[in-house]
């Protein structure tokens, strides 16, 4: 194959690769459009079934990423989501107590602070503010990338 018909095929990948991407873009706006006409809805036939007193389901869909999860794991995603593995304890409490993982506003700080001692996955950088252990994101990106959680465990424990 001659080398301009190499950078006739690299040329034309890279434009359908830029295509792709504005599709892309262009549907995860229309996704993000769909979900708060959902919520809106969901929001509506709740009021109507409980007779106009607004529920307590949280309408944020950020907030109903958190459904089904441990508090660890709720803590785990606020790290991943910050950008850094980091996050702070007050806003850690305000979104899991939003997001129905902590049931009590008054204790939340113990429940947090005990969770995140038993687990072992955090280290203390700075009052407040926490971050998850390399070892840890090493095992939960195994997990990320479909290995099975017991083989990662496995081999987490026979590392350490």
């Amino acid at each position: 194959m001659s080398t301009s018909k190499k950078q006739e095929k690299y040329e034309e990948l890279e434009s359908l690769k830029q295509g792709l991407g504005e599709q892309v873009a262009k549907l995860r706006g229309e996704l993000k459009t769909i979900e708060d006409r959902l919520i809106a809805v969901t929001m509506t036939l709740q009021l109507l079934r409980s007779g106009g007193h607004a529920a307590k389901a949280p309408a944020d869909p950020y907030l109903q990423s958190f459904k089904g999860l441990t508090q660890v794991e709720g803590l785990i995603k606020l790290a991943k989501d910050s950008g850094n593995n980091r996050f702070k304890i007050r806003e850690a409490k305000r979104i899991l107590v939003d997001a129905g993982l902590v049931k009590s506003k008054k204790n939340a700080n113990t429940i947090l602070f005990t969770a995140i001692q038993r687990s072992e996955k955090f280290k203390r950088v700075a009052p407040g503010e926490y971050e998850l252990l390399p070892d840890a994101m090493q095992m939960i990106n195994r997990v990320m990338k479909g290995e099975k959680p017991a083989s990662v465990v496995d081999r987490f424990v026979r590392s350490a």
